[in-house]
């Protein structure tokens, strides 16, 4: 299921709401979907794929704002972190809102790829779950940021 461009737009235009708010990112209510994409920020500062992909459903596929689709699979998405990690050792990811609708969370975040010495990139993700795992994965981000994602 490709997401329109107009509903990505839509969560943009409520990121950057939200963004004119006080950082609630840190202290928003407990709740599964929160904290599993919470645990994917974790991840990539830990460099760890095992933990990234922990709550990530087995059919889980990563698509670009544009509907192509990047990765499908849990284990393929292990094996791109690892690759990733490798590539980047100095990455970090910095969380700036996260916001829970239904079965959705829209998560804000900050990447330097080479450290704090590196261009910080702005990424918006759009987690669909099923049940309690991530079944989706819909990135917004800067044209070749992480082309090996």
């Amino acid at each position: 299921m490709q997401i329109p461009k107009s509903t990505i737009i839509g969560f943009l235009i409520a990121i950057s709401l939200i963004s004119c708010a006080p950082d609630t990112a840190n202290t928003l209510p407990e709740s599964p979907q929160l904290n599993e994409a919470r645990n994917i920020v974790e991840a990539v500062n830990a460099k760890a794929s095992e933990q990234y992909v922990r709550d990530l459903h087995e059919d889980v596929i990563v698509t670009m704002y544009d509907g192509e689709i990047r990765l499908r699979g849990r284990e393929a998405i292990q094996t791109n972190r690892d690759n990733h990690f490798q590539t980047y050792p100095k990455a970090r990811n910095e969380l700036v809102h996260l916001v829970e609708i239904d079965n959705r969370v829209i998560m804000h975040d900050i990447v330097w790829l080479e450290g704090d010495t590196s261009k910080p990139a702005n990424i918006v993700e759009i987690f669909t779950f099923d049940e309690d795992k991530i079944i989706r994965i819909d990135d917004v981000q800067t044209n070749g940021l992480l082309e090996n994602r």
